[in-house]
């Protein structure tokens, strides 16, 4: 989880994570010199649920993708969850459900997640399962919450920092169909579409051409721009964006 002066947003996933069972999981807080008190909300948290494994790293970062990419080199478990500080789990029984789909071994697995408008309004469930061509067109996979083999990161490198917002997007576009994965219909997160993800559209789109262009052809990349404003235009009319 990437941080920076969002102690309020903290708080409230911490309570979130209170409902969640202990299990064999550690949680990566990669904060970028906040100055609003989270790393005393940490130590907090650290100091009243020993039971927990929960790292802090905090130093100067260019973004999320350089403070994942941090993450990554961290972290000792073998799969690994990109979470914001502003998601919660859907339930009690969330992390685990996330936990017991690892028995697959599939090197990506993809869930569901719950998305919300910024009052509070419940839009829709939405992520597909793992699909390369389809991949090529847009992001159709929810990232928040899913699980990546970290030995994936290993072998297609890690992220591009120079990204801001889609860089998640130009790393499985370097994946190849050969990638095994599996998906469960379970909502994992509830998400709240007010990030620069949700709200800095024209931003979005601008990056997913630029990360199409790299891995595929100027054409393909342009077709697909118009396509996702059309699709978004669709989303508007329908009250789901």
């Amino acid at each position: 989880m990437a941080t920076w002066n969002c102690s309020a947003l903290l708080a409230n996933f911490f309570r979130s994570l209170e409902e969640q069972s202990p299990g064999d999981w550690e949680l990566l807080i990669l904060d970028n010199c906040s100055s609003d008190g989270l790393p005393q909300l940490v130590r907090q948290y650290q100091a009243a649920h020993p039971d927990y494994l929960i790292r802090f790293s905090s130093q100067v970062d260019v973004g999320i993708y350089d403070a994942w990419n941090r993450g990554i080199k961290l972290a000792g478990g073998t799969y690994l969850c990109f979470i914001g500080a502003d998601d919660t789990f859907v339930c009690s029984e969330s992390l685990q459900q996330l936990l017991d789909l690892t028995s697959s071994s599939a090197e990506l697995i993809t869930c569901r997640n719950c998305y919300y408008s910024s009052d509070g309004r419940f839009l829709r469930d939405w992520g597909a399962s793992w699909n390369w061509k389809r991949m090529r067109e847009s992001m159709n996979i929810a990232h928040p919450g899913m699980l990546v083999r970290r030995d994936l990161f290993e072998r297609f490198g890690l992220f591009d920092p120079r990204f801001k917002i889609c860089g998640d997007y130009e790393w499985f576009l370097r994946l190849t169909p050969a990638v095994s994965s599996v998906h469960s219909q379970i909502s994992i997160l509830k998400i709240v579409q007010a990030g620069v993800s949700h709200t800095k559209i024209g931003a979005v789109y601008a990056e997913t051409f630029r990360a199409q262009a790299r891995h595929l052809s100027f054409l393909w990349s342009a077709a697909c721009w118009l396509l996702n404003w059309l699709k978004y235009g669709r989303r508007r009319l329908i009250g789901l964006a």
